[in-house]
């Protein structure tokens, strides 16, 4: 049962399988897309929001097991979010220039099928990437914050900005990735269909 899963995701990668083109409806404008894509955003938003207010402190008394096992994970959850929104966005905008409608669907098949392999070490790399930047006026701003809202509520506001950033970081450097494995896909498509041409 695999392997004719894989035999007809190959088939449709290498053009043998008619798309037809009224027919088609494109990955990146897709209905389970769009879930996926919003799914990734609120899993990176919740932990996002959850870890620089440090949320799990107010159901520990309540769930213990839950809270401690959120404190643990809610980081990666949060990266492993914007990974993902990072890399469906850029798959869906890389589609949008592509010429033909079946090449889309082809090209972007292939490269969720990248994005799913390589998801884990992209949350690594995309992560490691987004801390890097220039940070020289972080305590200006910081020390801004706690001047106009008070040292408790400065310092929250302060932890959000820094998650958000990192978050939004995240997810730039996840589109770039998103982008390079389309392209990446797309020139496996062409190479399957000049293939499947010298064959036929």
């Amino acid at each position: 049962m695999v392997g004719n899963g894989i035999s007809q995701v190959t088939d449709i990668v290498g053009g043998s399988v008619p798309m037809p083109e009224g027919d088609l409806q494109l990955i990146g404008r897709s209905t389970w897309f769009l879930g996926l894509t919003l799914l990734a955003l609120a899993v990176g938003l919740v932990s996002l929001l959850t870890y620089s207010l440090a949320a799990s402190e107010l159901v520990r008394s309540d769930a213990p097991a839950l809270a401690a096992w959120w404190e643990a994970h809610q980081f990666l959850l949060m990266e492993g979010g914007a990974t993902a929104l990072g890399l469906l966005l850029g798959i869906a905008i890389g589609e949008s220039f592509l010429p033909r409608h079946d090449q889309r669907f082809r090209a972007s098949l292939v490269a969720l099928l990248f994005a799913i392999v390589a998801f884990a070490p992209l949350i690594h790399m995309c992560s490691v990437a987004a801390r890097l930047g220039w940070s020289a006026r972080a305590a200006a701003v910081t020390s801004w914050l706690i001047g106009r809202g008070g040292y408790e509520v400065g310092r929250q506001i302060d932890k959000v900005a820094i998650a958000g950033v990192y978050f939004f970081k995240t997810i730039g450097f996840a589109l770039l990735a998103g982008l390079g494995l389309l392209a990446i896909a797309c020139v496996a498509v062409i190479a399957f269909e000049s293939a499947n041409t010298e064959t036929n």
